[in-house]
């Protein structure tokens, strides 16, 4: 202990030098574990580097009888990019209605544009005989006395307005029979008023690094002919419009077109067999005639035929012979409309 008082500050002094030792081969050691986990790395990363580099095919530079994958795959990006600049004509956006800036678009103009727009696809309808439910909206019956729409859903609510004048004009034009009812996805906080003019929550517009999908379902009635040339128009569309499912089934004729079920106009009868005459009570049926049956009585200016027998139906050898008997029918398409996003 003298010692240490005599030489009290060499003892310090040595203490703190060997901690100061000990700290610096503790910090040694780990910096050279650090090292040699860094040389496995580089060591690992070369051997990686050098069992690519001797694959084949090459996944880089070409050498001898090797591909230069990079090369090709910048080749096909190319390819790719110039496919889809050539169908893009093909792929048309639908103008939206209003067609204006987003930014630009206010309530007075939606409000203004919708009405004009409903009444334009009605008096379509009607010019070309399309039976359409009683005082239909196309889907936008929950905006039909709005004035103030929900700011988020300008541009979707004229986007979809857009859309569906142009698949009901598709429709129109090939003259189908009815339209029963359009289905669109929910867009607004306002859509759900009138449930059945929007499709399930789960089917919505699909987006896609190419092109946003948006939905469609329509109902309509129609015979066969004016079916394909709906199909037809859709595909002669300039439109992006894919029809992603069709359900097609019997429809029950109506009174209206019952004649033409059977292969006859609605309103006449057939020729009066020699003899008779159209009966015009025709035994409770119509006063005009129509396919009712004993819708004959003798006629007294022209004799019966040979071998007739008062009360007796006239024979019809063989019955008649139906060359068309075509029937109405019930089809539902899933349209989706494809609008491709501009090439980054």
């Amino acid at each position: 202990m003298a010692w240490i008082k005599r030489n009290l500050y060499f003892a310090i002094g040595s203490l703190i030098a060997i901690i100061l030792m000990g700290a610096g081969g503790f910090l040694l050691y780990q910096q050279m574990a650090d090292e040699n986990k860094v040389s496995e790395d580089i060591t690992s990363l070369y051997a990686e580097w050098d069992t690519l580099n001797n694959q084949n095919p090459h996944p880089g530079m070409s050498g001898e009888g090797k591909i230069d994958n990079v090369k090709a795959a910048q080749e096909q990006r190319a390819s790719l990019r110039a496919y889809i600049e050539k169908i893009r004509p093909y792929f048309k956006p639908i103008a939206p209605i209003p067609d204006i800036p987003t930014n630009k678009m206010s309530n007075a103009d939606i409000a203004t544009q919708l009405r004009n727009t409903i009444v334009q696809l009605q008096r379509a309808a009607e010019q070309q005989s399309v039976l359409l439910p009683h005082d239909y909206y196309f889907t936008f019956e929950a905006q039909r006395k709005l004035m103030i729409f929900d700011p988020a859903s300008h541009d979707k609510i004229a986007t979809h307005l857009g859309e569906i004048k142009a698949i009901c004009d598709i429709l129109f034009d090939a003259k189908v029979n009815s339209l029963e009812f359009l289905r669109r996805e929910i867009v607004s906080t306002n859509d759900d008023v009138n449930a059945p003019d929007y499709l399930p929550p789960d089917q919505k517009t699909t987006s896609t690094p190419l092109a946003d999908l948006t939905p469609y379902r329509v109902t309509f009635q129609c015979f066969s002919a004016e079916l394909a040339s709906v199909l037809g128009n859709l595909a002669a569309s300039p439109y992006g419009l894919i029809v992603k499912n069709i359900n097609v089934e019997s429809a029950s004729p109506s009174a209206s077109n019952m004649g033409a079920a059977v292969g006859a106009p609605v309103g006449f009868a057939p020729a009066a067999p020699p003899g008779f005459a159209p009966n015009p009570g025709g035994f409770g049926g119509p006063p005009h005639g129509g396919m009712m049956p004993n819708q004959y009585m003798p006629n007294p200016n022209y004799p019966p035929p040979a071998g007739f027998q008062p009360g007796a139906a006239p024979a019809r050898p063989g019955g008649p012979t139906v060359f068309l008997n075509e029937k109405p029918l019930r089809v539902t398409l899933l349209i989706e409309v494809v609008k491709l996003k501009p090439m980054k």
